[in-house]
């Protein structure tokens, strides 16, 4: 025996359709199913029957009503006498209301999951239980009572079918299928954005911009309201579209920032970067680009990236993560972002993360689609926004290491040498001003430290004072205590970089990068930093390794096998002593009267072994 709600109120044994008589026996059958084993009393069949008018007899009519049900349905199915009311018990899996349920909630975790064409079918399938309107055949009132309730359900699940086909790209067959539910639901401001959104991805944005304004229009004359954030949205990203040139069918994406035109050196980095993005059937390559503020990571990251586009004709994403400011990108806002870039702009923060992840790696399956990802915080921020699938490659840029981002192959640019120093100003300013004044040139560079940022400050500095003399500049940046200052043109210096970096660290890490940086002395031993900071060596060590990872210090071979010395970049200790200044007022001298009184020891105890 089977019962049918979502459709003609029906009940079939053996293939059959049993008679359940008139819509007042069928009201009683369809408000016992609707509550599920619990009670219904005998005032709500009551409303259900009659609504606010039931007659003197009432009581007896639902006593007939339900005999009648008992005799047609026997004992498999009792209905029984509760005070208040009755109660159905119905074996699990005879009515299709709790199959739709439970289809639908199956279907709706596997769209969570990513799982699309799982979801599609048994969103599907749940809707093929429907055969029309829920309770055909009771009364009004009945309808009135619970029919929105299941009505809602319908769409509901409907809503989240047109969802996984959008997601698997089949926006070309829902098209009609949504036109019909905007004309059945014209209030309705999801299936206007579903709509829109299959007419875009069908290439029809015209359509989808009339479609805009005929919602807009409904929605003033009908409710008096203008279109939802959601709406406002999409018709401005459908709108800015259509004023965008076309863009070649096999490069649908192409995201990348404008490459440096005065782009120097990096051949061997761009190299190993070319050859370890190349495309393959593999899994998916991911390459992180790591170093200190100003190095170069995101130049060279978009240079590699503009050499490496033809190899993935499916375009290329790009995404600032903003690690290394106060508020790092949230990946679930950059997951939304993604998405609706790759067509999906229905996406919100609020569907979560697990699910934008999965939907996001479905879109880039079968693609061959190249992502850089510019200034990471740490591979917690990466993961959800790495493709699963093979064809896609990821590029990253980070001052962290992120060595956990397992499967990731790590390239560290360095300070470019003085030769490439010099070029890059000479692409900047003029290769006549640097071969006219060319000692002052390569002083420039080499006060520099050959780090590109603040070769590209100097360079912006002397371009836009063409009459200046090199030498002026060189003297400036000779002063280790104006160095920072020097270096500082509109919207580009070192030091918010540096502070950046320097407000990451924890304050153990930070002391240490103050009182490091004191000596005079360009590099120092671990023993001259546990010195330095009055620590065990095992915590200085920590400390030193702490300001590695940061790229605020850098590791040199030392005298002999396993004795390595560090030491700063020119520009980083001058950041590190303007905040021992305003820091360490006291302790600046204690440190430094430690270490000559350390060193001093150390000499004496040579020159008696000698």
């Amino acid at each position: 025996m089977a019962f049918h709600l979502l459709g003609p109120v029906e009940v079939r044994a053996g293939g059959n359709t049993l008679d359940i008589g008139g819509p007042k026996s069928r009201t009683v059958l369809a408000a016992l199913l609707l509550a599920e084993g619990r009670v219904v009393s005998d005032t709500t069949l009551s409303e259900m029957l009659w609504g606010d008018n039931p007659p003197a007899t009432s009581p007896t009519q639902i006593q007939t009503y339900v005999s009648r049900l008992r005799r047609l349905l026997g004992e498999d199915t009792p209905i029984v006498r509760r005070r208040p009311g009755y109660l159905m018990r119905l074996p699990a899996g005879l009515l299709d209301l709790t199959e739709f349920e439970r289809l639908a909630a199956d279907g709706r975790a596997a769209l969570a999951a990513g799982s699309f064409h799982d979801a599609r079918e048994k969103l599907t399938a749940a809707l093929a239980l429907w055969r029309g309107p829920a309770m055909s055949g009771v009364t009004e009132h009945l309808i009135h009572l619970e029919g929105p309730r299941l009505e809602e359900a319908r769409l509901a699940v409907t809503l989240d079918r047109l969802d996984a086909n959008l997601a698997l790209g089949r926006h070309a067959e829902i098209v009609s299928e949504l036109t019909g539910l905007v004309a059945q639901y014209p209030l309705r401001e999801q299936l206007y954005a579903r709509l829109m959104t299959a007419l875009r991805l069908c290439g029809r944005q015209a359509e989808a911009l009339e479609l805009y304004h005929r919602c807009r229009r409904t929605l003033a004359t009908e409710l008096g309201v203008d279109p939802g954030d959601e709406l406002r949205g999409l018709h401005q990203r459908i709108l800015v579209g259509t004023r965008q040139p076309a863009r070649p069918t096999r490069a649908p994406l192409g995201q990348l920032p404008p490459g440096l035109a005065d782009f120097v050196g990096r051949e061997p980095e761009v190299a190993r970067l070319t050859e370890a993005l190349r495309p393959g059937d593999g899994p998916r390559p991911v390459c992180v680009i790591t170093g200190m503020a100003g190095i170069g990571k995101t130049a060279l990251a978009v240079h590699a990236a503009h050499g490496l586009a033809p190899q993935y004709p499916d375009g290329q994403l790009y995404a600032d993560l903003r690690g290394t400011g106060e508020r790092p990108a949230r990946p679930v806002d950059v997951l939304v972002r993604l998405l609706e870039c790759l067509g999906v702009p229905t996406a919100r923060p609020s569907d979560g993360l697990d699910r934008l992840s999965a939907l996001y790696r479905s879109r880039l399956t079968g693609r061959r689609t190249l992502l850089l990802l510019d200034d990471a915080a740490d591979a917690h921020q990466v993961r959800p926004l790495l493709p699963g699938a093979p064809g896609c490659a990821v590029l990253v840029t980070s001052r962290a290491p992120l060595a956990a981002l397992a499967g990731a192959r790590a390239v560290h640019p360095g300070c470019l040498p003085p030769d490439r120093s010099t070029e890059l100003l000479g692409r900047i300013i003029g290769h006549h001003r640097t071969a006219a004044e060319e000692e002052a040139a390569r002083r420039i560079a080499e006060l520099c430290g050959g780090l590109p940022l603040a070769l590209r400050i100097a360079g912006g500095l002397l371009a836009s004072r063409p009459e200046r003399p090199l030498d002026r500049l060189a003297d400036r940046l000779a002063d280790d205590h104006r160095l920072l200052d020097a270096l500082r043109l509109p919207g580009l210096q070192l030091r918010p970089r540096l502070e950046d970096s320097y407000r990451a660290l924890d304050p153990g890490a930070r002391r240490a990068l103050r009182l490091l940086s004191l000596p005079e002395e360009p590099r120092f031993s671990l023993w001259t930093a546990a010195v330095l900071l009055d620590l065990p060596l095992a915590v200085a060590r920590e400390l030193v390794e702490r300001l590695l990872d940061a790229r605020l210090l850098q590791v040199t071979t030392g005298p002999s096998a396993g004795q390595d010395r560090f030491s700063f970049h020119r520009v980083v200790r001058a950041f590190a002593r303007e905040r021992a200044v305003e820091a360490d007022p006291e302790e600046r001298g204690a440190a430094l009267e430690r270490v000559l009184r350390a060193w001093q020891d150390e000499q004496d105890g040579t020159e008696a072994v000698a």
